[in-house]
């Protein structure tokens, strides 16, 4: 019987990541084929994607037909290559997105297994990370980088610390290309590589990572006039930084995500000096200061992200991640200083009531009938148009009824903060000037760029109910139909 004692007691948090995956599946079965914009965001997305199947370039200078996202583009790059077999379009964004959150939850077993904790502990830290779906933005699921970021960075953390540097080191430079920030964290691998492995190893993971980061910035920079660091690096520079949001907010949304397994954080580093303590040696020290470095620069970086102008919530999602880890962990330590099957039990309980306490409710987030209802009247609307028409708040939607794509409107609003890009903003102007589109189609009259003076409302567009809002992020949906002025 004794045997089967430590898959009793970690059968709490296989129960709870069971019940947190089915749960998930349940949520996003309807959201992957909903054929319109989730968050306002996707659409812009997908015409990025449309554009690499296309063979056009992402990172030109701003014009009234394209402006890029701040974005690296590897995500656009694997929606577009998917998209000439498939199609672009949102199901295969979607899918990539929640295949990535899988992976990361391997990855967190993966890690909890190599420092000693065993399948059952990472399931639980895995359970703990899918319970913050709803804290996370809800965007797991969507046409968005974040799940693939937290699959590609999560896997190079765990690589790394298995010692298999040349992979690890090549997945972290795919992290750094579906999201650049992920490049910081280069720095704690390098850093405890040469502190627990020597320079050697150390030299390695810097040849399989920050070489080729190099050499594919330099061939990008190259291919795009020299136009891609200006879009990655000097524009968001110089957007607005919103304090309040950096801290407390964001510290204080990431202890609110797992707050009872987040309150075993600080017994770790104690609970590993007690005498009946059996930490493994000097290779758990090591580990426990790998992850220990890495989920603080996590935190950090979710910190700076979400300060920034514009940074929703779902820049909180490698923090979760490594919450999750270090809750696990933290947990784990607590069983080694006191080896009792109680104990174990304990922080089992512990951490799979917490993911299922955190559970998110699941009718709020789907699309509904009169949701699908509006979209296609919607787009049967855009069909009897002639003419090409703008709807940067929405860009795919002109796609849908056979048109040319429209630039995301927030792509927009970075290059109006100044700097050199900024100038190119008029071609906008000069565009809406000359009507160039038979209707502009906004859910508001706040565009500027000359609107005002060249267009009129010819139309509103009616809905039922709160129909066709998104699901999350920024709540705007299509409403004022926008024609030139005689």
């Amino acid at each position: 019987m004794r045997r089967w004692v430590p898959w009793l007691v970690d059968l709490p948090l296989v129960v709870a990541f069971v019940a947190l995956v089915h749960r998930l599946l349940v949520t996003v079965g309807p959201r992957l084929s909903y054929p319109f914009d989730l968050e306002w965001m996707e659409g812009g997305m997908l015409v990025h994607a449309l554009r690499v199947s296309q063979g056009l370039p992402l990172y030109t200078e701003p014009s009234a037909d394209w402006i890029p996202y701040l974005y690296p583009p590897l995500y656009p790059w694997l929606l577009g290559g998917l998209g000439l077999v498939t199609g672009v379009d949102y199901t295969v964004g979607r899918l990539v997105s929640l295949v990535g959150v899988g992976l990361a939850c391997l990855a967190l077993v993966a890690a909890l297994r190599r420092e000693g904790g065993g399948v059952g502990l990472g399931l639980g830290a895995a359970a703990l990370f899918l319970s913050t779906y709803e804290d996370s933005g809800t965007f797991f699921d969507l046409v968005r980088a974040d799940g693939l970021l937290v699959a590609l960075l999560g896997g190079a953390l765990v690589l790394v610390r298995r010692g298999w540097l040349a992979t690890g080191g090549l997945l972290l430079v795919l992290a750094f290309l579906a999201k650049h920030n992920a490049a910081a964290f280069g720095l704690p691998m390098l850093g405890w590589l040469w502190w627990a492995r020597g320079r050697g190893p150390a030299l390695r993971f810097a040849a399989w990572s920050v070489l080729p980061a190099l050499l594919v910035v330099g061939l990008l920079q190259w291919r795009s006039d020299g136009l891609f660091l200006v879009y990655l690096l000097e524009v968001p520079a110089r957007h607005p930084f919103v304090l309040e949001r950096f801290f407390p907010g964001a510290p204080r949304e990431l202890v609110m995500a797992m707050p009872a397994a987040v309150a075993l954080l600080p017994l770790a580093p104690l609970l590993a000096r007690l005498p009946t303590a059996r930490p493994g040696g000097e290779e758990a020290r090591q580990g426990a200061v790998y992850w220990a470095a890495n989920a603080a620069l996590a935190v950090v970086l979710c910190m700076v992200m979400r300060g920034h102008h514009g940074g929703f919530l779902n820049v909180l999602v490698p923090g979760h991640w490594v919450l999750a880890l270090a809750a696990g962990l933290a947990a784990l330590a607590l069983r080694r200083a006191f080896p009792h099957p109680a104990v174990a039990l304990l922080t089992s309980l512990l951490l799979a009531g917490q993911a299922w306490q955190a559970r998110w409710e699941v009718g709020p987030q789907q699309p509904t009938p009169a949701d699908v209802l509006a979209g296609e009247e919607l787009v049967a609307r855009l069909r009897t148009i002639e003419g090409e028409v703008l709807m940067p708040h929405a860009p795919w939607y002109p796609v849908l009824a056979g048109k040319a794509p429209s630039f995301p409107l927030i792509a927009l609003w970075d290059v109006d903060h100044g700097g050199r890009l900024s100038p190119f903003a008029a071609r906008v102007d000069d565009a809406i000037a000359a009507r160039r589109w038979a209707a502009i189609i906004l859910p508001d009259g706040k565009l500027g760029h000359g609107l005002a003076e060249h267009y009129q409302v010819g139309e509103t567009l009616r809905y039922t109910g709160r129909a066709f809002y998104p699901k999350t992020g920024w709540p705007v949906r299509p409403r004022l139909v926008y024609v030139p002025k005689p």
